[in-house]
């Protein structure tokens, strides 16, 4: 391994500054406001996007939000005054929008956080987040990567904004962080 082994890191480091640079931090503030007002928060994506909501949902739970993986057996169900985030790259999975449409019914509000403001998921949601990778150019990772990544550390963004926003600190995180392993 020479100098040169690093060079893909590097290349995949400077796509996420770039693609990250764009991000509106104004918007990411009302996406922390809204979880902090929300009597309970469920977490969606499907693929690769849902492995970074199920991040996403442990870092809140930390955070002691009552925060539920949506699908998983020990979800109960969605009300007034809940809040669901659905993770979608494209967003234009039938899934989430069955999501988003069940929350609605039962008087929660849903929120994106998706690589397109004008999908169908987003029309349908209250809020939309965006993370607008073409504004970062072609990216040479394969398969929508840039977006999964960029979507790890928007997420990871917000839990700093909201550990600021509620005053809790790492250490109370901890906490929270089970035993069970």
């Amino acid at each position: 391994m020479g100098p040169d082994s690093l060079h893909p890191l590097a290349a995949i480091l400077s796509e996420l500054a770039e693609v990250t640079s764009h991000v509106d931090p104004v918007e990411m503030d009302a996406l922390v406001c809204r979880m902090a007002k929300a009597k309970r928060i469920f977490v969606a994506g499907m693929g690769r996007s849902g492995l970074m909501a199920r991040a996403f949902s442990m870092r809140l739970m930390h955070l002691q939000m009552q925060v539920f993986v949506v699908g998983e057996t020990t979800t109960p169900s969605i009300g007034l005054g809940d809040l669901l985030i659905c993770c979608s790259r494209y967003g234009r999975s039938r899934s989430l929008r069955t999501y988003i449409d069940k929350a609605h019914e039962a008087e929660a509000e849903a929120a994106v956080i998706t690589m397109y403001a004008d999908t169908p998921l987003a029309m349908q949601a209250d809020y939309v987040f965006q993370i607008a990778v073409e504004k970062g150019g072609k990216s040479q990772l394969p398969m929508g990567t840039i977006f999964e990544q960029s979507l790890l550390l928007y997420c990871d963004a917000l839990v700093l904004l909201a550990m600021k926003k509620l005053g809790v600190s790492e250490r109370e995180m901890a906490k929270q962080h089970t035993q069970l392993e």
